[in-house]
């Protein structure tokens, strides 16, 4: 029998996170042993679980509000499926898929060595049916929209891996930082299946243009941080151009969190990387912020996922 643990962290999300709970109960594969952990990130709102007359959830609250990295490392530690699949509080599972994901792992060759296979979401895609994913795929985008991890969890916590976490953006994030040292190690099998629905009804998102205005700052040192992480890495000798476009990206979001000079800073350093964009967000430092805000809204409502 496979045991699998549904880890989902949430957040001020009580009636979206009842709604995820029950697409992981609507999942009655015989074959397959589910426990839900629910991983509090000290929630403002209560969480009532009482609706669920099933003995394996798990409940957990965290003391304080550490952002989504640390509640998913904490599901991991909590949880004791052999397997682990992270589910976003305010997205749900489609029907049949669990089963099926694991009928596609079965087929990897040598699966044993992996920590971390992907799965589509209805958003997600890439360019064929399956690929092994590498640091480069990741830097190219060749992953287009999100993925849902499965993470086999031996394997994950014998090598050391966690979700990695910048305190100092809680809010906004750096997991694609996770997947691109873990890619760039043992390679992700990734298949284009879709095992999840990414909702939007959410009250709030971290890809919502209002986030990305109130965190513009933090956005803004996310893409420094991804940066640093590269060259430390080395990553940046099998993709240069992932570094010019992070700072062009810090270069944008410190314009429009104000940090007019800090965004020249940015630019200086982008080397023939797509000179018509940089000359645009160099143009705009030298007028009102709030024109460089209603041209980023536009941007972000035409090409954002």
């Amino acid at each position: 029998m496979i045991k699998i643990s549904v880890v989902i962290p949430t957040y001020n999300r009580p009636v979206l996170l009842n709604r995820a709970i029950r697409s992981v109960l609507r999942h009655k594969d015989t074959n397959i042993s589910i426990e839900v952990v629910v991983i509090d990130d000290c929630s403002l709102e209560k969480v009532n679980l009482f609706e669920f007359k099933w003995d394996n959830i798990v409940y957990k609250r965290l003391i304080r509000n550490c952002g989504p990295q640390e509640a998913r490392n904490e599901g991991i530690l909590i949880a004791t499926g052999d397997w682990i699949i992270m589910l976003d509080d305010d997205d749900e599972f489609l029907d049949d898929t669990i089963s099926n994901a694991f009928a596609f792992i079965d087929t990897v060759e040598g699966l044993d060595q992996f920590p971390v296979f992907f799965f589509a979401t209805s958003n997600g895609k890439i360019p064929s049916d399956y690929q092994l994913i590498s640091a480069m795929e990741i830097m190219d985008e060749t992953l287009k929209g999100d993925f849902t991890p499965i993470i086999q969890r031996k394997v994950f916590i014998d090598n050391n891996l966690r979700y990695l976490d910048y305190p100092e953006i809680v809010g906004v994030g750096c997991e694609h930082l996770t997947w691109l040292l873990i890619s760039s190690k043992f390679h992700i099998p990734t298949f284009n299946f879709h095992i999840v629905k990414v909702n939007a009804d959410a009250p709030f998102r971290l890809t919502s243009y209002k986030n990305f205005i109130k965190n513009s700052l933090k956005f803004a040192l996310q893409q420094d941080i991804s940066i640093d992480f590269v060259k430390q890495h080395k990553l940046d000798k099998i993709y240069p151009s992932y570094v010019n476009k992070k700072y062009l990206g810090a270069a944008i979001y410190y314009l429009v969190s104000g940090k007019r000079l800090q965004c020249r800073e940015r630019l200086v350093v982008v080397k023939d990387y797509r000179r018509f964009a940089t000359g645009v967000v160099k143009f705009l430092t030298f007028l009102p912020i709030a024109i460089s805000k209603f041209f980023f809204r536009i941007y972000k409502m035409r090409f954002s996922k």
